[in-house]
């Protein structure tokens, strides 16, 4: 992957049939926050957008953040040694740029639906 490109995690919720880029299937117990800590620990996050992370938000609360996208969040600040800052996109939205990632990782657990979009940084 190069610089500025997208890796789309999603659970095992996610809409198969909106899912355009090559897919990296999970062992089924296999947590969203294992796959992102897994993933954050090799894969650097841009430091040039201002929120290098989205999540799938279908509660459309502001106030109403899910408990696995709270997690990411630490995990991607723990690994990068700053705040990430996450943006919130509507299905719509999320379906969108999801189809331009360069890879799916989906994981095999069934969590509430959750899907995250995580933009490449430089090495």
């Amino acid at each position: 992957m190069n610089d500025g490109e997208t890796l789309t995690l999603v659970g095992s919720g996610y809409p198969e049939n909106t899912i355009t880029a090559p897919i990296v299937r999970l062992e089924d117990d296999t947590t969203t926050e294992d796959a992102a800590q897994a993933i954050l620990s090799v894969f650097p996050l841009d430091n040039i957008h201002p929120s290098p992370i989205a999540f799938l938000d279908l509660t459309g609360e502001s106030y109403d953040v899910p408990d696995v996208a709270f997690a990411v969040n630490g995990i991607a600040s723990d690994a990068e040694l700053r705040r990430v800052p996450m943006e919130r996109l509507g299905l719509e939205e999320f379906l969108e740029q999801a189809r331009s990632s360069s890879v799916v990782v989906r994981v095999g657990s069934d969590a509430p639906p959750c899907a995250f979009l995580f933009r490449r940084g430089a090495l």
